[in-house]
């Protein structure tokens, strides 16, 4: 069992009196809320930290009383014990492997008032590692572990390993972070030389949409709750993991609701889910979310009050940070990034910008990377991917085509329209992604021949399909002749200087279910028909006629020049 002192308010019932008699300007923009009060300074042990051996993670917790930070406890403040502890590995040892761990207490208020919103906050102090809230970091030997181990220990949500491999979040409401100027406004204890931009709440598990601390009634009387987690990267050798951490703690209370989305649970449907009730039961003010939240994707619904940190420090100072909560983690992600978008240290999911169409019988690029949650991209990582479409006539890549530096640029073509899904499949990594196939402006070129479905006669190197409206320009060398019935969406002949232009449709059908517009000069010839098949569409051509031996209309359309048909005849239905 731990204790701590509540600090004295004297100071700022002081300050206060001494400003109520002041003039005050009117305001016309919103007060910020008041800063987060302390109420106490704790100092943690916390042993197993390697997780080697679960009887062995333990802990204890103490008051620092003192400007010399003597452990002597305290019989009034706050106490709290622990009841359970837990830690897994993902990934690795020297492949980006991580260690999670995470221990719980349950907390007991002796105040004499009720506590909101109670936040431990990690400081550093004179005694601490360069640029840490750790005063200790030990190996199993009871040696000092590197300061670069210490400064590699990074605040996470609490959360588990799923059966199928995947992270889960144990429950939300674990980790709080706070920008840099919202720390610096609190009222450290006097032994702290330096608060951290993130702390952990504590909840009241006997009231669960609740986060007041209720002074406890006896001895046995603990009304709160509260989990410590974090991840550090597995060292060389298991001997160089750390095996027990000591770190000081700013306990405070906040007047505010605030509520963050860990990047550990944003992938965790399930959990982000039970974060959105969460928020909403409080009555949160302010939720923070942090880089690749789905949350950050103008088509999700936002939390309330939401807000966007990408990073916060860990380790160094505001103004220095040495480590961020992004550091590389364990290889996790097989993301397909399509075209149109580009990755993002910040945005929702890892990306920026928004994915284009793919066109039919036209190669689709896109980038597979390796990469971990917290979105790095695995440089060094050796994997292979497959991909594969729903469209079982999609032209795929060589299977098991390797990454280079932890990407790989590909092309995938589609022959069929509509809505599909593309997957990637690393060695134990599967990652599916949407992709849809739209219809395009093809232009005539005619470079090669007169033959409609020959490709380099196409601008963009491919003939039209079903879904893909056509603009045949004049002045060309060879103009288009139908070897087969067709149909596009819509087509438009552009006036030449001296040749004008046509299609030749042999004796095929030609089918139009959009505009048809003729310029001024554009004709048909051959023996073939012309069908309208549109709703509202128009035809015409211009200041000048149409011309052609057949027409059938069997939708509605309104006619913008006189049709002229020779040798043949006017279908309307």
């Amino acid at each position: 069992m731990c204790y701590l002192r509540a600090f004295t308010a004297v100071a700022l019932l002081a300050t206060l009196a001494a400003c109520a008699d002041q003039p005050t300007e009117p305001s016309t923009t919103p007060e910020p809320p008041p800063a987060p009060k302390p109420v106490a300074l704790l100092d943690v042990t916390l042993t197993g930290f390697n997780g080697s051996d679960a009887s062995l993670m333990s802990s204890k917790a103490v008051v620092v009383d003192g400007p010399n930070l003597a452990m002597n406890a305290v019989n009034t403040g706050i106490a709290i014990e622990q009841v359970s502890a837990s830690s897994f590995t993902e990934g690795s040892r020297g492949q980006g492997g991580q260690r999670y761990v995470s221990f719980t207490y349950r907390v007991r208020n002796t105040t004499g008032a009720p506590l909101v919103n109670v936040t431990m906050l990690p400081v550093s102090t004179a005694t601490t590692v360069s640029g840490t809230p750790f005063t200790q970091v030990l190996l199993f030997n009871g040696t000092n572990a590197a300061a670069s181990v210490a400064q590699s220990i990074i605040p996470t949500g609490s959360v588990y390993m799923g059966p199928d491999t995947r992270l889960r979040s144990k429950q939300p409401d674990v980790l709080q972070v706070f920008t840099e100027a919202e720390v610096a406004a609190i009222t450290p204890a006097a032994e702290v030389t330096g608060m951290f931009p993130y702390g952990f709440v504590t909840g009241n598990p006997n009231t669960p949409n609740s986060r007041t601390l209720p002074n406890a009634a006896n001895a046995n009387d603990y009304g709160g709750l509260v989990t410590f987690a974090f991840r550090y990267p597995l060292q060389a050798t298991a001997a160089a993991d750390p095996f027990t951490v000591r770190f000081y703690l700013q306990v405070v209370q906040d007047t505010e609701t605030r509520m963050t989305e860990s990047i550990e649970e944003r992938e965790d449907t399930s959990g982000v889910r039970r974060a959105f009730e969460r928020a909403t039961a409080l009555g949160a003010t302010t939720v923070t979310v942090l880089a690749g939240s789905e949350a950050l994707d103008p088509f999700e619904t936002d939390y309330p009050g939401q807000r966007t940190i990408c990073t916060f420090r860990t380790a160094g100072t505001a103004a220095s940070p040495i480590t961020l909560n992004n550091a590389a983690g364990a290889y996790t992600e097989l993301p397909i990034y399509r075209s149109g978008e580009t990755l993002s240290a910040c945005g929702a999911y890892y990306v920026a910008g928004t994915a284009t169409p793919a066109n039919f019988g036209m190669a689709y690029p896109i980038t597979v990377r390796a990469m971990d949650r917290y979105g790095n991209i695995k440089t060094s990582q050796v994997d292979s991917v497959t991909l594969t479409s729903s469209d079982g006539t999609a032209a795929m890549p060589v299977p098991n085509t390797a990454l280079v530096s932890g990407s790989r640029n590909m092309n995938v073509t589609y022959t069929v329209y509509g809505n599909h899904t593309l997957t990637a499949t690393g060695r134990r990594l599967k990652e599916t992604y949407p992709l849809f196939v739209n219809g395009m402006t093809r232009t005539w070129g005619g470079a090669t021949s007169t033959l409609w479905l020959t490709s380099t006669n196409w601008t963009n190197g491919m003939y039209p399909g079903s879904q893909d409206s056509v603009i045949v320009p004049g002045d060309k060398p060879n103009y288009p002749v139908l070897v087969a019935n067709t149909a596009v969406p819509g087509i438009t002949m552009v006036d030449g200087a001296s040749t004008q232009p046509f299609i030749n449709l042999s004796s095929f059908d030609f089918t139009v279910s959009g505009n048809l517009a003729m310029g001024n000069n554009g004709t048909f010839t051959g023996t073939g028909r012309v069908i309208l098949t549109g709703i509202g569409g128009t035809f015409g051509g211009g200041l000048s006629n149409v011309d052609m031996r057949n027409l059938r209309i069997t939708g509605t359309y309104s006619a913008t020049s006189n049709a002229n048909v020779t040798g043949g005849r006017i279908v309307v239905q």
